[in-house]
Protein backbone atom coordinates (compact mmCIF):
# COMPACT_ATOMS: atom_id res chain seq x y z
CA UNK A 1 0.00 0.00 0.00
CA UNK A 2 2.53 2.21 1.15
CA UNK A 3 4.76 1.59 -2.53
CA UNK A 4 1.94 2.22 -4.23
CA UNK A 5 0.95 5.72 -2.93
CA UNK A 6 4.80 6.79 -3.24
CA UNK A 7 4.47 5.86 -6.95
CA UNK A 8 1.09 7.86 -7.26
CA UNK A 9 2.70 10.54 -5.25
CA UNK A 10 5.93 10.78 -7.28
CA UNK A 11 3.84 10.81 -10.79
CA UNK A 12 1.20 13.38 -9.44
CA UNK A 13 4.35 15.76 -8.43
CA UNK A 14 6.24 14.86 -11.65
CA UNK A 15 2.98 15.78 -13.99
CA UNK A 16 2.43 19.07 -12.37
CA UNK A 17 6.17 19.97 -12.88
CA UNK A 18 6.05 19.20 -16.13
CA UNK A 19 2.96 21.08 -16.48
CA UNK A 20 4.48 23.78 -14.54
CA UNK A 21 7.75 24.49 -16.47
CA UNK A 22 6.86 22.87 -19.79
CA UNK A 23 6.36 25.23 -22.59
CA UNK A 24 5.14 29.26 -22.07
CA UNK A 25 2.18 29.98 -21.02
CA UNK A 26 -0.48 32.40 -22.67
CA UNK A 27 0.74 35.31 -20.89
CA UNK A 28 4.52 35.05 -22.11
CA UNK A 29 3.62 33.92 -25.64
CA UNK A 30 1.95 37.17 -25.91
CA UNK A 31 5.31 39.21 -25.11
CA UNK A 32 6.63 37.57 -27.73
CA UNK A 33 7.20 39.64 -30.46
CA UNK A 34 5.61 38.19 -33.55
CA UNK A 35 7.51 39.21 -36.95
CA UNK A 36 5.01 40.57 -39.85
CA UNK A 37 3.87 37.98 -42.55
CA UNK A 38 2.60 38.59 -45.97
CA UNK A 39 -0.88 37.00 -46.67
CA UNK A 40 1.41 34.17 -48.05
CA UNK A 41 3.13 33.28 -44.37
CA UNK A 42 6.75 35.33 -45.34
CA UNK A 43 7.96 37.66 -43.84
CA UNK A 44 7.27 40.96 -44.62
CA UNK A 45 10.27 43.31 -46.66
CA UNK A 46 9.67 46.68 -45.49
CA UNK A 47 10.52 48.96 -48.54
CA UNK A 48 12.54 52.26 -47.50
CA UNK A 49 10.67 55.49 -47.31
CA UNK A 50 12.31 57.50 -50.65
CA UNK A 51 11.73 61.24 -50.86
CA UNK A 52 11.62 61.33 -54.81
CA UNK A 53 11.72 64.80 -55.16
CA UNK A 54 14.45 65.37 -53.19
CA UNK A 55 16.92 62.33 -54.90
CA UNK A 56 15.89 64.24 -58.48
CA UNK A 57 17.03 67.70 -57.00
CA UNK A 58 20.41 65.53 -55.96
CA UNK A 59 20.37 64.21 -58.99
CA UNK A 60 20.33 67.88 -61.10
CA UNK A 61 23.00 69.09 -58.63
CA UNK A 62 25.75 66.32 -58.91
CA UNK A 63 24.91 66.08 -62.55
CA UNK A 64 24.88 70.17 -63.10
CA UNK A 65 27.94 70.28 -61.05
CA UNK A 66 30.14 67.52 -62.86
CA UNK A 67 29.62 69.78 -66.37
CA UNK A 68 29.95 72.26 -64.70
CA UNK A 69 33.68 70.69 -63.75
CA UNK A 70 34.34 69.87 -67.15
CA UNK A 71 34.43 73.58 -67.96
CA UNK A 72 37.34 74.18 -65.91
CA UNK A 73 39.15 71.10 -67.37
CA UNK A 74 40.57 70.66 -63.52
CA UNK A 75 39.68 66.78 -63.14
CA UNK A 76 39.74 67.60 -59.23
CA UNK A 77 36.34 69.45 -60.16
CA UNK A 78 34.41 66.95 -62.12
CA UNK A 79 36.19 63.57 -60.89
CA UNK A 80 34.58 63.72 -57.67
CA UNK A 81 30.97 63.38 -59.21
CA UNK A 82 32.11 59.92 -60.70
CA UNK A 83 32.10 56.27 -58.77
CA UNK A 84 35.69 55.59 -58.19
CA UNK A 85 35.76 52.13 -59.22
CA UNK A 86 37.72 50.24 -61.66
CA UNK A 87 34.99 48.06 -63.02
CA UNK A 88 34.31 47.80 -66.79
CA UNK A 89 30.75 49.02 -65.32
CA UNK A 90 31.97 52.23 -64.89
CA UNK A 91 32.71 54.76 -68.07
CA UNK A 92 32.11 57.29 -70.39
CA UNK A 93 31.48 56.92 -74.18
CA UNK A 94 31.51 59.69 -76.62
CA UNK A 95 32.59 60.46 -80.47
CA UNK A 96 33.64 63.77 -79.70
CA UNK A 97 37.17 63.07 -81.47
CA UNK A 98 35.71 63.95 -85.22
CA UNK A 99 32.95 61.20 -84.83
CA UNK A 100 34.60 58.24 -83.88
CA UNK A 101 33.03 56.25 -81.05
CA UNK A 102 35.24 56.08 -77.85
CA UNK A 103 34.54 53.89 -74.81
CA UNK A 104 37.10 54.79 -71.91
CA UNK A 105 36.42 51.93 -68.69
CA UNK A 106 36.91 52.63 -65.48
CA UNK A 107 37.45 55.36 -63.21
CA UNK A 108 41.67 56.20 -64.38
CA UNK A 109 40.45 55.75 -67.56
CA UNK A 110 37.65 58.20 -67.59
CA UNK A 111 39.56 60.72 -66.11
CA UNK A 112 42.54 60.10 -68.72
CA UNK A 113 40.04 60.61 -71.82
CA UNK A 114 38.64 63.74 -70.97
CA UNK A 115 42.40 65.08 -70.45
CA UNK A 116 43.05 63.72 -73.43
CA UNK A 117 39.69 65.26 -74.72
CA UNK A 118 41.06 68.59 -73.55
CA UNK A 119 43.50 68.75 -76.06
CA UNK A 120 40.84 69.00 -78.67
CA UNK A 121 38.05 70.73 -77.22
CA UNK A 122 36.92 72.78 -73.70
CA UNK A 123 34.93 75.82 -73.07
CA UNK A 124 31.83 75.72 -70.50
CA UNK A 125 29.60 73.09 -70.89
CA UNK A 126 25.83 73.44 -69.41
CA UNK A 127 23.07 70.63 -69.16
CA UNK A 128 19.42 70.40 -69.84
CA UNK A 129 17.28 67.96 -68.37
CA UNK A 130 14.74 65.82 -70.17
CA UNK A 131 14.18 63.13 -67.83
CA UNK A 132 14.41 61.17 -64.74
CA UNK A 133 13.82 58.00 -63.77
CA UNK A 134 14.64 56.44 -59.96
CA UNK A 135 14.08 53.02 -58.84
CA UNK A 136 12.13 52.17 -55.85
CA UNK A 137 15.14 52.23 -53.30
CA UNK A 138 16.46 55.39 -54.19
CA UNK A 139 19.46 53.72 -54.98
CA UNK A 140 19.83 54.16 -59.04
CA UNK A 141 18.67 56.78 -61.56
CA UNK A 142 18.44 57.09 -64.90
CA UNK A 143 19.15 60.66 -66.67
CA UNK A 144 18.40 61.53 -70.18
CA UNK A 145 18.59 65.15 -71.29
CA UNK A 146 21.14 67.66 -74.23
CA UNK A 147 24.21 69.44 -73.16
CA UNK A 148 25.76 72.74 -74.72
CA UNK A 149 29.38 72.37 -75.01
CA UNK A 150 32.22 72.19 -77.76
CA UNK A 151 30.36 70.27 -79.27
CA UNK A 152 26.40 69.16 -78.32
CA UNK A 153 23.98 66.52 -78.14
CA UNK A 154 22.31 64.07 -76.19
CA UNK A 155 23.02 62.17 -73.31
CA UNK A 156 22.49 59.65 -71.32
CA UNK A 157 23.49 58.85 -67.74
CA UNK A 158 23.02 56.18 -65.07
CA UNK A 159 23.64 57.44 -61.24
CA UNK A 160 24.12 55.26 -58.21
CA UNK A 161 23.92 55.62 -54.86
CA UNK A 162 26.27 53.35 -52.66
CA UNK A 163 26.45 54.92 -49.66
CA UNK A 164 23.74 57.57 -48.14
CA UNK A 165 26.36 59.60 -46.68
CA UNK A 166 28.57 59.85 -49.63
CA UNK A 167 25.22 60.78 -52.35
CA UNK A 168 24.91 60.15 -55.69
CA UNK A 169 27.92 59.25 -58.18
CA UNK A 170 27.93 58.95 -61.91
CA UNK A 171 28.34 55.28 -63.07
CA UNK A 172 27.61 55.92 -66.68
CA UNK A 173 27.55 58.62 -69.05
CA UNK A 174 26.64 58.12 -73.10
CA UNK A 175 26.94 61.59 -75.01
CA UNK A 176 26.36 59.97 -77.76
CA UNK A 177 22.25 59.30 -77.21
CA UNK A 178 22.74 55.64 -78.61
CA UNK A 179 24.02 56.63 -81.73
CA UNK A 180 25.97 53.48 -81.41
CA UNK A 181 23.63 51.60 -79.66
CA UNK A 182 22.58 50.84 -75.84
CA UNK A 183 25.64 52.25 -73.49
CA UNK A 184 24.11 52.55 -70.68
CA UNK A 185 22.23 50.15 -68.18
CA UNK A 186 18.56 52.19 -68.29
CA UNK A 187 16.27 51.40 -65.17
CA UNK A 188 13.84 48.63 -66.71
CA UNK A 189 10.60 49.36 -64.12
CA UNK A 190 11.66 53.02 -62.16
CA UNK A 191 9.33 53.79 -59.34
CA UNK A 192 9.54 57.42 -59.99
CA UNK A 193 9.99 59.16 -63.35
CA UNK A 194 9.86 62.84 -64.28
CA UNK A 195 8.24 64.44 -66.41
CA UNK A 196 5.43 60.87 -65.99
CA UNK A 197 5.15 58.92 -69.47
CA UNK A 198 2.32 60.37 -71.22
CA UNK A 199 0.02 57.29 -70.66
CA UNK A 200 -0.11 57.50 -67.14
Amino acid sequence: MKWKFRTYLICVLFVVGFTACGGDSEDEADKQPEKPTTSGGGDVIKLPEVDYALEEEALREVFTLHAEGIGTKDPDEFMPYWLKSESEDVFVAWDFWAGAFEKHLGWKAIKKGWEGIFRLRSGKMSVEFESIAIDKFGKNATLYGKYRWAVSGGFIASMVKKDRDDGWKIEQVDYTNKKFGDQVDELKDPAYVNPPPEDE
